[in-house]
């Protein structure tokens, strides 16, 4: 409920799709930790992820200069094209233009991250993003998401012209409809890090956007508990009519379930609780109350929150919006929160 022109974050998280305004439901892509390994066999294959630059609220031109995708097998004698699509009406990506492309050696297993030399341009509003992997190499899918964000391409016992994708034989979503017939039941971890002309940054699957400098900050409360957290309180008294006490404690790092992958928890690993006014415990909030944390000054344009819940808790990446020196997300679930970098 921070008060301001435009309330909170205006993006899609490709993955699981859906344009959100302020108020929302915020949907994000690779949030969970569940992963699928997907075998390339045959022949070279193309994987890539659509992105919606409109929805994102992102200003054109825009420029890409970092694309990550996890690797589980890598295949180290060959090279691997990374590619990034422009396309100008969405849908499938036949009719995509290349903007730019480069090789690369991935020789490790874990989140690879290539950032280009030459950032890529973009000035078209749907970008498809990804990478010409090798016979034998093993990608990671997140299980969760739909599956017609995420295409395949390849020609039977050859290769094809990336920079024609009608050139390939085969070319359809991971839905397991035709041509592909395959059902990832998720979408690929692949991510990418773009700067749009209007100077947000938002690396997509974590998002990270710079929020107006004409926001009220006085109505963010921080927890004497916690002294590097803080939640506004006009979600807690005006939403919510003060009918939720909000409190947060500091707990030991052990007690963290595993970070999503590509992610590292940075700084302190926090415990928010929620009661009624008749002391029950509040588990999912009827309202999302927004939190802020300030992280270590070197992490802050990289910073995203988590919020980790259910049983077992399993660690959720929220949208994340940057103000002055602390990172705020609207928050629903009660449970742990703390903020990652990836």
């Amino acid at each position: 409920m921070l008060k301001k022109a435009a309330l909170f974050i205006s993006l899609l998280l490709i993955g699981i799709v859906a344009p959100v305004s302020a108020g929302d439901q915020v949907l994000s892509d690779n949030a969970g930790s569940g992963n699928a390994p997907f075998f390339i066999s045959g022949e070279k294959t193309l994987i890539i992820n659509g992105f919606d630059l409109n929805s994102l609220g992102i200003q054109r031109p825009a420029v890409i200069d970092r694309i990550s995708i996890a690797v589980q097998t890598p295949v180290a004698s060959t090279p691997v094209d990374v590619v990034v699509y422009q396309d100008a009406n969405g849908g499938s990506p036949v009719d995509s233009t290349l903007a730019g492309s480069t090789q690369v050696t991935i020789s490790s297993a874990g989140t690879y991250t290539t950032v280009l030399s030459t950032p890529i341009t973009v000035t078209q509003p749907v970008v498809w993003i990804g990478f010409y992997l090798p016979v034998d190499f093993v990608f990671l899918a997140d299980t969760s998401g739909t599956s017609v964000l995420t295409y395949w391409a390849w020609t039977s016992g050859g290769t094809f012209d990336l920079n024609n994708l009608s050139s390939a034989q085969v070319l359809g979503p991971a839905d397991g409809t035709s041509p592909v017939n395959i059902n990832m039941n998720g979408i690929a971890r692949i991510t990418a890090e773009i700067t749009g002309a209007n100077g947000t940054t938002t690396s997509t699957g974590t998002t990270t956007t710079t929020g107006q400098s004409n926001v009220d900050m006085n109505i963010v409360a921080v927890y004497s508990t916690c002294p590097d957290v803080g939640h506004d309180t006009g979600d807690e008294y005006v939403s919510y009519n003060d009918a939720i006490n909000l409190h947060c404690q500091i707990i030991s790092l052990s007690q963290s379930p595993p970070p999503p992958i590509g992610y590292s928890l940075r700084g302190n690993l926090y415990d928010i609780i929620a009661f009624k006014q008749n002391g029950v415990v509040e588990k999912t909030l009827l309202f999302r109350v927004t939190h802020c944390i300030r992280p270590a000054p070197e992490d802050i344009d990289h910073a995203v929150i988590g919020s980790a819940y259910g049983s077992p808790r399993v660690w959720h990446i929220l949208a994340t919006e940057r103000f002055n020196d602390v990172v705020c997300a609207e928050v629903r679930q009660i449970g742990n929160l703390a903020y990652f970098v990836h």
